[in-house]
C-alpha cells in the first residue's frame, strides 16, 4: 500500500444522493459522508424530470466539504473524484463555443432542454414501435439488454428535440453529464452505456441498425471511456471556486449497480450471487460471458457490463420503491411513520396472508403506490379480504420480493447453466432490512450475507484508487480491499 489517498465518490440515486470522501490506508477504505441530499422528481413542460441544477449545486457543495474533510485529517486535500448513478437517463448537450484561438473551449456547450426521468409516460407504445423496424429478438441478439419500456433507445425514439439540435450537440448519460461539467469532457462510460439498448454485447461500439431506427445520428453519442481511465482534470475556474484544485476525474462503473456489484464482498471461484437493492432490486449473476437465448430473453433478463469486462446477468424487480413511495401516500395522508417501527410492526404481522406481482409494470410510476398494492394482492387465506393496515401491506410487499427473489435467482443460474451459488450477497441499502433478508433466506434455503450498505459508493473509491496505484491491480485486489474494510450480517434459513 502507498501513502493515504483521500478521494471523492459522487453518488446519485434515484431518490437522493451522496458526496463521499474515501480514504484508503492500512489496506482499508474508510467512508465518511460530506453532503447528503435528496434527488426528487419535478414535472416541467409536461414531463417528469431531474433537477439537474439543483443537483449541480449540491454536487459543489459536496465536493467543497469532502475537501474540508480531507484536510482536517491531515492529507493534502483529494486526489481524484468518481462519479455514479442510475442507469439509461441522459441530458443534451449543444456544442461547445469557440474561443479566440478558433478552438472549443472546454466545458461551455449550454445544456438543451431538460432531463427527462425514465419514469415518464413518453416511451408508451414507443418499445413497439422500435420493434416493427427491428425486432425484439435482434435487439437483444446484438445488445443482450431486456426490452425494458424505459431504455435509453425508447428514450431517444421518443426524442423530440432531436431535430432542431446544432451540430456538435452530445447526449451524455447522466454520471457522463456531471463529468462533463466538472471537465468539459464528453464521454460515455461503458457501463453506463450498456444498459442504453444500442450498444453491441462486445462493448466495442454501436449498433448502427438500432441507431437507426431510433432515428438517432451515431455523431450524437460521446466516444465510449472504459473504468479506470481519466475522463480528463476538475477545470480550473471551478476548481478555483471549490478549492478542490485540477485534480484527476477518473471513469468509475458509471452505472450504480456496476460499482455496487464490484463492491460484493465475495471470495473464491464461481459466479457470484447477488442483489444490490434499493429503490431497485437487481439480482443476478456475475459472469465471464453475456447469455443471449432466447429463454433468456424470454425470462426478461439482461446482460449488463461489469467493471473489468465480467457481464452482469440480472433482472430488474421493483424494491423498496414500493415501500418508499406507500410511506409517501401514508405521509400525505398525515400519518407519521418511522420505518424501523414499521418494518417492526411487519416483522409481526401474521405472514404468508398476501402476495404482489413486484415486476407489474403498473408499480412504475410515483403516486399512491400502497392503495395499488392493496389493489392489486392476491388473498392466500380465505378469511382475508386485502392488506389493509400499513404492517400488512409492507408485510405483503417483502414476502413478495423474497419469492420473487428466489424465482428469479432460481431462473438466472438454469438460464447460466451454473448450479445455486451457496450464498446470496445483498449490498447497498435494502441490506439493513433484516426483515427483507430473513425473508428472503428462508425463501431460497440459503445464506444471505448483507452488506456493505454504501457498496456503490466503495466501488467508485476503490476503482479510483486502483487507478491511482494506491492498491494492487491483481485479480481480486479490489474484493480482497472491499471484505478488509466492511462488516456483514449474515442470515441463515432456520435461524
Amino acid at each position: 500500500m502507498s501513502a493515504p489517498h483521500a478521494v471523492a465518490a459522487i453518488d446519485l440515486g434515484a431518490t437522493s444522493g451522496r458526496v463521499m470522501l474515501g480514504v484508503v490506508d492500512h489496506g482499508r477504505i474508510e467512508l465518511v459522508a460530506a453532503h447528503r441530499f435528496e434527488n426528487a422528481l419535478v414535472e416541467r413542460k409536461g414531463h417528469l424530470c431531474w433537477d439537474l441544477e439543483a443537483l449541480w449545486a449540491e454536487i459543489r457543495q459536496g465536493l467543497a466539504e469532502a475537501r474540508d474533510l480531507a484536510l482536517v485529517r491531515g492529507l493534502p486535500g483529494l486526489s481524484s473524484i468518481g462519479v455514479d448513478s442510475w442507469a439509461v437517463d441522459y441530458g443534451l448537450v449543444g456544442p461547445d463555443r469557440l474561443g479566440v484561438d478558433g478552438q472549443p473551449v472546454l466545458g461551455s456547450g449550454t445544456r438543451i432542454g431538460e432531463v427527462i426521468a425514465y419514469r415518464d409516460a413518453r416511451t408508451d407504445g414507443v418499445a413497439d414501435e422500435v420493434a416493427r423496424r427491428v425486432s425484439r429478438e435482434r435487439q437483444f441478439a446484438l445488445t443482450g439488454i431486456a426490452q425494458q419500456p424505459f431504455n435509453t433507445l425508447y428514450q431517444l425514439a421518443a426524442e423530440h428535440r432531436l431535430a432542431g439540435l446544432p451540430p456538435g450537440s452530445t447526449a451524455l448519460m447522466v454520471p457522463d453529464l456531471i463529468g462533463y461539467l466538472l471537465t468539459g469532457r464528453r464521454r460515455t462510460e461503458r457501463t453506463n452505456a450498456s444498459t442504453t439498448g444500442m450498444l453491441v454485447t462486445d462493448g466495442e461500439g454501436w449498433a448502427p441498425e438500432l441507431l437507426e431506427a431510433a432515428g438517432v445520428d451515431p455523431a450524437l453519442l460521446a466516444p465510449l471511456i472504459t473504468p479506470g481511465e481519466q475522463l480528463g482534470t476538475v477545470l480550473p475556474a471551478l476548481a478555483r471556486e471549490l478549492g478542490i484544485g485540477e485534480v484527476p476525474v477518473i471513469a468509475v462503473g458509471s452505472h450504480d449497480t456496476a460499482s455496487a456489484v464490484l463492491a460484493v464482498p465475495a471470495s473464491g471461484a464461481g459466479p457470484v450471487a447477488y442483489i444490490s437493492s434499493g429503490t431497485w432490486s437487481l439480482i443476478g449473476l456475475e459472469l465471464s460471458s453475456p447469455v443471449l437465448t432466447e429463454e433468456a430473453q424470454e425470462a426478461g433478463f439482461t446482460n449488463e457490463a461489469g467493471v473489468g469486462g465480467n457481464v452482469r446477468l440480472l433482472k430488474n424487480v421493483a424494491g423498496m420503491w414500493l415501500v418508499s413511495e406507500s410511506i409517501r401516500q401514508w405521509e400525505e395522508d398525515g400519518a407519521h411513520i418511522d420505518l424501523a417501527d414499521l418494518l417492526d410492526a411487519a416483522a409481526a404481522a401474521p405472514g404468508d396472508r398476501f402476495r404482489i406481482d413486484p415486476t407489474d409494470p403498473d408499480f412504475l410510476a410515483p403516486g399512491r403506490m400502497a392503495d395499488r398494492v392493496r389493489a392489486a394482492a392476491t388473498v392466500i387465506s380465505d378469511e382475508d379480504r386485502s392488506p389493509s393496515t400499513p404492517a400488512q401491506i409492507v408485510r405483503c410487499v417483502l414476502e413478495s420480493l423474497a419469492e420473487t427473489y428466489r424465482e428469479e435467482l432460481h431462473t438466472a443460474c438454469h438460464l447460466a447453466g451454473v448450479p445455486l451459488p451457496e450464498r446470496l450477497h445483498v449490498v447497498g441499502g435494502g441490506s439493513r432490512n433484516a426483515l427483507l433478508n430473513r425473508l428472503t433466506a428462508e425463501a431460497l434455503g440459503t445464506e444471505v450475507v448483507a452488506g456493505p450498505m454504501e457498496a456503490t459508493t466503495l466501488g467508485n473509491v476503490a476503482l479510483q484508487c486502483r487507478a491511482l496505484g494506491a492498491i494492487p491491480d491483481g485479480p481480486g485486489a479490489l474484493r480482497d480491499l472491499v471484505r478488509a474494510s466492511v462488516e456483514v450480517e449474515r442470515f441463515t434459513p432456520g435461524v
